[in-house]
């Protein structure tokens, strides 16, 4: 794997890293203010579980996606133009100059459009993640509000049966 190749990678991992711990455990704290400690901690321990399972599939769809289209492969070439380039010393004439350019500009377009396209495909990929996040969230806080009116259902219940049966 070239260094143009690993570059690649680490810079996708880097750009991907800031959406996936965007929440802050205050930040999910506060969402959830009814909820016990107890109950905040263990949203938070679901919440780190679905953060990490959401990198790794984005991760797997990257390496799948790069190996589908071999990105490898394409990067190796521009490393051997590159590195042919540089070794020839020799005086070129001027339509091989321009070929090489033409080649190589063709090659870093298609290259830049991949790279959009993929870039695209994650943003899309984590706005629906978030989308089931966000989901999550009102589900969890709709399910906590549902079992407080209940404990309080019953407790009324408790309070108000007749003392003799």
């Amino acid at each position: 794997m070239g260094s143009r190749h690993l570059d690649f990678k680490k810079s996708f991992q880097i750009s991907i890293q800031p959406l996936l711990t965007a929440v802050s455990k205050e930040d999910l704290h506060g969402e959830f203010a009814i909820c016990t400690n107890i109950e905040k901690e263990n949203l938070y321990r679901l919440f780190i579980q679905v953060t990490k399972l959401l990198h790794e599939n984005i991760a797997e769809q990257f390496e799948s996606r790069c190996q589908e289209t071999q990105v490898s492969s394409t990067f190796d070439k521009v490393e051997l133009l590159v590195e042919e380039q540089t070794l020839d010393t020799l005086p070129a004439d001027d339509a091989c100059i321009k070929d090489v350019k033409e080649k190589l500009s063709t090659l870093k377009m298609d290259e830049i459009q991949y790279l959009k396209s993929l870039l695209q495909q994650v943003e899309e990929q984590n706005s629906g993640m978030e989308s089931q996040i966000q989901s999550l969230k009102q589900n969890m806080g709709l399910s906590n509000a549902m079992n407080a009116v209940e404990k309080l259902r019953s407790w009324n219940s408790h309070l108000f049966r007749a003392p003799y049966g």
